[in-house]
């Protein structure tokens, strides 16, 4: 019988006019870099359960060539409380060559685009609703909250107090794809 219906739904006009259309995934092109800090990419995970610190969302940092993630608890999304966080990044690191972030305008504004200009960091920007772009800060947000979700059980009031143990062991987890923890690839004088 499913054969008949199968046969009977192939030959309708209008069933055939109606269906969705299956596309071909796209290709998936990693992004090529060769050392460390030359591709940084940031997002922000929240809005998120407000701490006892007054903190509500997190600025993560992810470097393309270690995979090494950064994250940063923050009161807020304005444009100086995030370049705020590239500054700390830059100053616990160094300067990437590059940063990609989403055009949300917490990090498409004149503040960000003249802290980027000073410390001559080349901002790119990923397709508007085209989160993939960044697929490797996004895929690192949601393993950061799984993680906080974990160890903060039921009090998710102190989330922040628990993010930089959540980091650290990100930082030193095997990555399935390189094989390797993000700390094993960055240089000693940063870890």
């Amino acid at each position: 019988m499913s054969v008949d219906i199968n046969n009977w739904v192939s030959q309708c006009a209008l069933c055939q006019a109606s269906a969705a259309t299956i596309k071909k995934p796209a290709e998936y092109i990693p992004i090529k870099v060769s050392q460390p800090f030359e591709l940084v990419g940031m997002d922000l995970i929240g809005k998120l359960t407000e701490t006892n610190n007054g903190h509500q969302y997190i600025c993560v940092f992810i470097d393309y060539f270690t995979k090494w993630p950064q994250a940063y608890p923050l009161k807020s999304k304005s444009a100086g409380e995030v370049t705020n966080c590239l500054i700390k990044f830059v100053h616990q690191f160094e300067a990437p060559k590059r940063i990609l972030t989403d055009q949300g305008k917490e990090f498409v504004n004149s503040l960000n685009k003249r802290v980027c200009g000073l410390l001559k960091i080349k901002r790119s920007l990923c397709s508007p609703y085209h989160p993939q772009t960044n697929g490797l800060v996004e895929k690192m947000n949601g393993t950061i909250q799984r993680a906080l979700c974990k160890v903060v059980g039921d009090q998710p009031e102190m989330w922040d107090e628990y993010l930089d143990a959540v980091m650290f062991g990100l930082r030193t987890k095997k990555q399935v794809t390189t094989k390797y923890s993000p700390s094993s690839h960055m240089p000693p004088h940063y870890v």
